[in-house]
């Protein structure tokens, strides 16, 4: 009887042990399974607090920057009525209205690279850029558009025939321009990823590259002297160099044009700048300054009653927004016109 008790104690004990060892690793796996379940949940919610938190930084930065461009526009409104628009105005280069302007938690700049074409140095300019002072590719003929090409180095095959594919992609007709090396709508239906010219006003710069003969290296060397936001007249006192050659105008009377704009200082942008506050006011003022040929007032004058003027009514601001401790930045390129028009929006 006790051997017999010994063992049931035994066996009910084992039994006992038995129990406990299975709840035990029921218990392990349970909180294996639970351990597993918070890092899983943990990681989901990190990164939806990640999600959340960039979402936030985005919009906080969209709205610096959408500040940036109304403080422009009132930057605009603010200038004094005058016949004229120069460097040397406020909207150009000012460091105290447009550099790390601090808003909210954040800041703004608006600037750009200048080429300073007295020194052919980029200089950083903090302000607005001139859309007057470049050519607009809806309206510029033929001969202004292959002089632009030759001046960035396209040979003069190349750039008859990209000019002519310009005018016909943007003209309503179907006819080509030269005989060969343009394109109509035969030319683009061939392409691998067919479509048609056309037939209507470029209505974004990169458009551009739809056209036969136009890459992307091309573009980029045009891209700072061309625009589909304007009169289609040029703005004498902003226009670079190459602009004004473009347009026909002698390097003689070109250079000359941007030497008197200088001022007595020899700097571009400052006070002394010389401006021409009229149209009819560019010969005179540019013979007073320096001697100018019979040639050279004949050949200025028709080009300044064909395409120039002072005045500028349409400009493009590249904002730049920061969170104060943050490296993520927000870039908006806008144009807009004095009267706070905005004409473009891009936000990157």
């Amino acid at each position: 009887m006790k051997a017999c008790q010994y063992n049931n104690i035994t066996i009910e004990q084992y039994n006992n042990k038995k129990r406990r060892g299975s709840i035990l690793i029921i218990a392990l796996w349970s909180l294996c399974l639970l351990s597993t379940f918070a890092v899983i949940l943990g990681f989901t919610v990190r990164q939806k607090l990640t999600l959340v938190n960039r979402l936030d930084e985005r919009d906080r930065l969209h709205f610096i920057a959408e500040a940036g461009i109304k403080k422009a526009i009132s930057q605009l409104k603010e200038e004094p009525e005058k016949d004229y628009a120069a460097l040397k105005d406020d909207w150009s280069n000012n460091t105290g209205v447009f550099k790390d302007i601090d808003i909210g938690d954040g800041r703004f700049s608006i600037s750009h690279d200048y080429i300073n074409e007295h020194t052919d140095l980029t200089e950083p300019w903090y302000g607005l850029i001139d859309e007057e002072s470049k050519l607009n590719i809806n309206k510029a003929n033929q001969p202004i558009l292959e002089r632009l090409f030759r001046l960035v180095d396209l040979d003069e095959t190349q750039a008859q025939e990209l000019a002519a594919a310009i005018v016909d992609w943007r003209d309503s007709d179907s006819e080509l321009s030269i005989p060969l090396g343009s394109a109509e709508d035969s030319y683009y239906r061939n392409l691998e990823y067919s479509y048609e010219a056309k037939d209507a006003d470029f209505e974004v710069l990169e458009e551009i590259l739809l056209v036969k003969g136009m890459d992307k290296n091309i573009f980029e060397k045009i891209k700072n002297y061309i625009t589909i936001y304007s009169s289609g007249k040029i703005n004498v006192n902003t226009a670079s160099k190459t602009v004004l050659l473009a347009l026909g105008l002698s390097q003689d009377l070109v250079d000359k044009i941007v030497s008197f704009r200088l001022g007595e200082d020899g700097i571009i942008g400052t006070s002394d700048d010389n401006v021409f506050e009229a149209p009819s006011n560019i010969v005179p003022k540019l013979s007073q300054f320096s001697h100018l040929s019979d040639s050279e007032i004949a050949s200025l004058s028709v080009i300044v009653d064909q395409y120039l003027v002072t005045n500028s009514n349409n400009f493009m601001a590249r904002c730049i927004s920061k969170l104060n401790g943050k490296k993520k930045t927000t870039e908006v390129i806008s144009v807009f016109n004095r009267l706070g028009k905005i004409l473009y929006w891009q936000e990157s």
